[in-house]
């Protein structure tokens, strides 16, 4: 018999509370509370515990004593960063996005789409065509062209059917750039095969595309071919945009957690980007400035019987990350294998920080607006006063949340021969949460943190395999 305290025990995970809706809605309107509510809910707890005799005897053994009110100090704002496209840079709107200068301008690098498959179900031909005509009008404007793809309608919508006939178009025609399906909703299954199949087995750059995400009215159809349409170009290795990184000769290490082994894989010369997640032989990097490389670590525990961790590394993000009590491992380990990686290149010495990356956070900022709490605004940082006193570390918000309170991200510089000061290192730290290229915005993270976490999350919950060198310089798991 297993007896569990129930004041030691939390809720994990919703399971069935997501069948629902109505108990779902009601526990997110509790859990989406604006920085003045939450401010009030806190501070009327911390006076319930005060005058609570029993709370109080408890704290006064433990040596404890608790303020009644929210501790207050004072942050800075990092300037707002422009946003280079091919012709044109632009300073982001107030909650930092720029979705509609995307999709209107022509990104920094584009792929013609000149040879492509698609694949559907014939029941949904109608929806193919109107996804076809709206690839061809919407590519203009980004600079993209999209040639007629080869079409192979299936009589169902079996996993069989989608597989042979991937597998036979693929071997009768020489090139292929793209394999595009439209699978029924509901159908993890499907997706999971042709992810298999074009990933790990056949490798091509796939892209697919649930079919309930085209129904509805022509605009929504239309945002959603949009973000089809830019996500495939980062697919062929095109990039969409950039920001500003004067620095030379520096390597950054962004790390979540750290394998035991570390490879590297360039895009550009001189300059890369590290985004991985898994594959403690695959490898992928994304460019950003000369001489810069950005390199980011994940892992991934899969929930799946039988199946193991895997590790990424790429520029990556996950739930684990890397807690305090581990911090001291990193330095004593970690940072120990990337040196001596360094030796495996001829006349390669690069300058090292490594930066640890805390996502799951109790933490909360307000920001004080005349007598109301609010979010605080974007590259908002707090580096005193609630930092650690053994560590470089601050905390950074650099998302825009549109409900409830926005929760900032905690970085803790371990490693810097670089000799990086505070504020250069939070300057780039928020220019890093400009790159992720599937959301026009700024991210909570640095986008190598979230490339990896989607690499690792595709590997772990999908494939279950390592995914083809083939795709070492693609961003092939967006």
């Amino acid at each position: 018999m297993v007896l569990l305290v129930p004041e030691l025990t939390f809720l994990t995970g919703l399971s069935d509370l997501r069948k629902n809706s109505r108990m779902l809605k009601e526990v997110m309107w509790e859990m989406i509370q604006t920085p003045q509510q939450h401010y009030q809910r806190l501070t009327s707890l911390l006076c319930r515990i005060r005058d609570t005799p029993e709370a109080s005897q408890e704290l006064e053994r433990w040596g404890l004593c608790l303020d009644t009110d929210i501790y207050k100090t004072q942050g800075h704002i990092l300037p707002v960063e422009r946003i280079n496209l091919r012709h044109r840079s632009f300073l982001p709107a107030e909650d930092l996005s720029w979705h509609r200068e995307v999709t209107k301008e022509v990104p920094i690098a584009v792929i013609s789409i000149n040879s492509w498959l698609l694949i559907y179900p014939k029941r949904l031909q109608h929806l193919a065509k109107d996804l076809v005509s709206a690839m061809r009008s919407s590519c203009g404007a980004m600079g993209m062209q999209v040639g007629h793809p080869t079409v192979q309608e299936l009589r169902d919508d079996r996993i069989e059917t989608y597989v042979r006939t991937i597998q036979s178009s693929l071997g009768s025609q020489d090139k292929v750039q793209l394999l595009l399906c439209i699978i029924p909703g509901g159908r993890d299954d499907i997706y999971g095969a042709v992810k298999k199949l074009c990933c790990v087995q056949t490798p091509v750059p796939s892209q697919v595309i649930n079919a309930q995400s085209l129904t509805g009215h022509p605009g929504k159809i239309k945002s959603v071919v949009q973000k089809v349409l830019l996500q495939i170009n980062c697919k062929l290795g095109g990039q969409l945009w950039g920001v500003d990184i004067p620095l030379k000769q520096l390597m950054v290490a962004v790390m979540d957690i750290i394998p035991k082994s570390q490879f590297f894989s360039p895009l550009q010369k001189q300059l890369m980007v590290a985004v991985m997640d898994i594959i403690p032989k695959s490898q992928f990097l994304s460019p950003l400035q000369k001489q810069l490389m950005v390199v980011g670590m994940d892992i991934h525990h899969s929930k799946s019987q039988g199946m193991r961790s895997v590790i990424g590394f790429v520029a990556s993000m996950n739930q684990d990350g890397v807690s305090d009590p581990q911090l001291d491992t990193v330095l004593k380990y970690e940072v120990p294998q990337l040196q001596k990686s360094f030796h495996t290149f001829q006349n390669y010495q690069p300058s090292l920080v490594v930066v640890v990356v805390q996502k799951q956070l109790s933490t909360n900022f307000y920001c004080l607006t005349g007598e109301e709490l609010v979010s605080p605004p974007m590259g908002t940082v707090i580096d005193h006063s609630v930092t650690s006193s053994g560590w470089q570390d601050f905390f950074l918000l650099a998302h825009h949340s549109r409900q409830g309170c926005s929760v900032p991200t905690r970085y803790i510089c371990m490693w810097n021969t670089a000799n990086l000061s505070s504020e250069h290192l939070q300057r780039l730290t928020f220019k890093l949460c400009h790159l992720y290229w599937n959301w026009p915005g700024t991210i909570r993270v640095p986008a190598p943190c979230k490339y990896a976490h989607k690499l690792a999350f595709l590997v772990g919950q999908v494939l279950h395999h390592e995914p083809s060198a083939h795709f070492s310089e693609q961003l092939f798991f967006l």
